[in-house]
């Protein structure tokens, strides 16, 4: 089901613009893109970063200030695949934003609660997709700065929502592991005093390692050194505490690159679009609201995220 409404989503993005195809430039798309020197190629690559939305020099007075290089950027690849045909930058245009569709499609299916989810997510992409608040941004070239933004932005958001998630389950676990250190430690002490107290205690003991020898030596000498089952009277530990750590290593890995992604999609948005800085108080916002049932801890991690994400944002 949640297939269906991702696709039927975007094939409606598709076809609701599809007749653009057949438009020119118009408007602001003749100064941004048909006389603009760094679409055309007649400056270097790096001019792209130098110069506004416009072709003008940033640090020249009469420049309008906007500055969206991956933008223009977009707009350069357009002019060397298909020169000034209009047909192809307005199909890049629909493809964007059934893209973005699609994206927000899958943000919506993670943020709505289990019981509303197949509506919401159908009202949502539908919705999206046919909402004629986007006809200026799809419709005209220049609106290339909005989808492009759009994208980066749910991206950007997605990853962070991924971190979150990353994050308090690496905070469940390992509340889990304190709670079972405590239960063994539990179990131990009241096993060492069985065993001082009480002869039964020591025939108990002997057998238990006995018998965990056998079973040690049936399975060969490697297998002893490695063996990852421990009893501890009626305490058992099933899994090899050097693959908990591994897995730890790897999920705290994991999160920091999702971080780091999150950052990188930040920048790009606000490199189509200035508005997509916004990108970075909706995350902070998203992790407070997370954070408001979690503990003083958990709370700690947050703050050192909420301090990377203000410092390099």
């Amino acid at each position: 089901m949640d297939r269906w409404v991702t696709a039927a989503s975007s094939l409606l993005a598709i076809l609701v613009y599809y007749n653009t195809l057949d438009a020119g430039f118009v408007y602001d798309d003749r100064r941004a893109i048909l006389s603009n020197p760094d679409v055309i190629g007649h400056t270097p690559i790096k001019s792209l970063f130098e110069n506004d939305f416009w072709g003008t020099p940033i640090s020249d007075p009469g420049s309008h200030g906007s500055y969206r290089p991956l933008c223009v950027a977009t707009y350069r690849l357009n002019y060397i695949l298909s020169g000034f045909k209009p047909w192809s930058y307005h199909f890049f245009n629909i493809l964007l934003h059934s893209i973005a569709t699609v994206l927000v499609v899958i943000t919506v299916r993670r943020l709505l609660p289990p019981h509303c989810i197949r509506v919401g997510t159908a009202v949502a992409g539908l919705s999206f997709a046919a909402h004629p608040i986007h006809t200026e941004a799809v419709a005209g070239v220049v609106g290339r700065a909005d989808l492009a933004a759009c994208n980066l932005f749910l991206l950007s958001f997605l990853l962070y929502t991924e971190h979150v998630r990353l994050r308090i389950e690496s905070q469940k676990r390992q509340y889990r592991h304190n709670i079972k250190n405590n239960i063994m430690r539990h179990q131990l002490t009241n096993n060492n005093q069985n065993f001082r107290l009480s002869c039964h205690g020591l025939v108990q003991q002997i057998m238990i390692n006995v018998r965990r020898l056998l079973k040690a030596g049936k399975a060969g000498p490697l297998r002893m050194l490695n063996a990852c089952e421990v009893g501890t009277g009626s305490v058992k530990i099933n899994k090899c505490q050097c693959n908990g750590s591994v897995s730890e290593d790897s999920g705290e890995l994991l999160q920091w690159c999702t971080l780091a992604g999150t950052l990188v999609f930040a920048v790009a948005a606000t490199l189509c679009k200035e508005p997509a800085i916004m990108i970075v108080p909706l995350c902070i916002l998203y992790d407070y609201l997370k954070d408001v049932r979690q503990e003083d801890s958990y709370s700690k991690v947050s703050f050192i995220t909420y301090s990377i994400v203000m410092y390099l944002g």
